[in-house]
């Protein structure tokens, strides 16, 4: 039975669990804090309940080490744990860190385990909704996105938690379950170009534009010296072609194109190989297996292969050229290079195509577009090329295991969860291919 020991105003519960391996007595404790408006009587009622609760939950195999430990503290352990262990990417583990030294630890890192539930999250989450709720000073709130990361940083958080000893169960996994129903998804919003659209950026990628420049001043030699307006004839590079190419009829992620070797790409076969990606963790940038950890191949069009051996002819100049300062591989080893570069040969920066495709938009609009009709959405993202592969390759009736493929999706499921708007509108033409087989002619009466 559960000892009581009465301390000032609180109570201490002591559970007695027989003895360890060297003889010495197991003993679980507690504090029961009473309500300071109860009369001592019913203080003492109350802890007595309090401890019948305490000592069944210990005979259970319970254990109070999380409600001794801080979410702040156990926070300090799951991180250093999983850094020890490698179960989370690199850059997966850099961002769990920023978002519990942004906001997480702040709110609820003095909280003990045992008292984070579900409310208190929401409430947490409920914060992070609110208009001028960034760190960036924009204005707004954060993105649900990024509210669903930060839910997801926690709650990955309480179910090691529950693993280690320190929980019987995660809140967060638990709360609101229903007998005979199931959550209902959030539908995801994507943004894409319409296929007119795709093939307007296309064709800025190889045609060159004339460019109308304002007049400016620049200082040379110490004077400020007044440039006139002037056209001048602007084409994209060669290497941002390609890039270009590749995400859009591959649907690549951004970090495996920067991640691709010259020996990645099958130029008799038409295939590209993506087994790697590229990201940047506080400041560095590393190198990894790809998101979902599995290797995959596209086959892609006569025009990105030729655009390809273009480009590495011309890598090869610019390395003869260079000499000593080429910072890749020559000779035989050249396919060992990178096959999207920086002057030098070294690898092209992960976040450089992001610049590069808005400037795209900005230069095909401004030039190009001859009213808003015809302009490219400037509103979209790198990204976003990625979602237009997968609405062209549902619109044109792929199926779902192929476009999750193409993608390098792990499941099936993220293809449809991500793209089920797509799929709802093949859905209704299956509808009406039906309706009109089995509806446009009456039958014949044969009675």
């Amino acid at each position: 039975m559960a000892s009581i020991e009465k301390r000032g105003n609180t109570y201490k519960i002591t559970v007695s669990c027989g003895y360890d391996s060297y003889g010495k007595k197991i003993r679980e404790t507690d504090t029961f804090v009473p309500d300071p408006k109860w009369s001592e009587d019913r203080a003492q009622k109350e802890a007595e309940k309090y401890a019948v609760r305490f000592e069944d939950r210990i005979r259970a195999g319970g254990s109070t080490s999380g409600d001794k430990t801080t979410f702040e503290k156990f926070s300090r352990i799951f991180l250093a744990d999983m850094k020890e262990s490698k179960d989370l990417a690199e850059s997966t583990l850099a961002d769990y860190e920023q978002r519990l030294r942004d906001r997480i630890i702040p709110a609820i890192g003095q909280m003990k385990l045992t008292q984070i539930t579900n409310h208190v999250v929401k409430e947490f989450l409920k914060e992070l909704r609110k208009d001028n709720s960034r760190l960036d000073g924009k204005k707004g709130a954060l993105s649900e996105g990024t509210v669903t990361k930060y839910r997801a940083a926690i709650s990955t958080i309480l179910s090691y938690a529950v693993e280690e000893g320190y929980l019987s169960i995660n809140p967060l996994i638990y709360a609101g379950k229903q007998r005979g129903r199931g959550r209902v998804k959030r539908e995801y919003k994507t943004k894409q170009l319409t296929i007119d659209q795709a093939k307007r950026f296309l064709w800025i990628l190889d045609h060159p534009v004339t460019i109308r420049r304002k007049a400016h001043s620049v200082k040379r030699a110490g004077k400020t010296v007044q440039i006139k307006e002037y056209d001048q004839l602007w084409s994209l590079d060669l290497k941002w072609q390609l890039f270009f190419y590749i995400a859009l009829f591959t649907g690549a992620r951004r970090g495996e194109i920067v991640s691709l070797l010259w020996s990645d790409i099958d130029f008799s076969k038409n295939t590209i190989h993506f087994s790697k990606s590229t990201a940047v963790v506080k400041g560095e940038i590393i190198h990894k297996e790809t998101k979902t950890y599995a290797t995959r191949q596209c086959s892609v069009p006569d025009i990105v292969i030729s655009a390809a051996k273009r480009l590495m002819n011309e890598q090869k100049q610019i390395c003869l050229q260079l000499g000593d300062y080429w910072k890749g591989s020559r000779g035989k080893q050249f396919r060992d290079n990178f096959v999207f570069i920086r002057d030098d040969g070294a690898q092209m920066h992960v976040d450089s195509p992001r610049t590069e495709f808005k400037r795209v938009i900005r230069i095909y609009n401004s030039n190009v577009a001859k009213d808003e009709t015809e302009m490219i959405p400037d509103n979209l993202t790198l990204h976003d090329l990625r979602h237009t592969t997968a609405s062209i390759l549902i619109n044109k009736k792929l199926d779902p295991r192929s476009v999750s493929g193409v993608l390098g999706h792990a499941n099936t499921s993220t293809t449809l969860n991500i793209y089920a708007y797509f799929f709802h509108q093949s859905s209704t033409e299956a509808a009406d291919i039906m309706s009109s087989a089995l509806l446009s002619e009456p039958v014949a009466n044969h009675a």
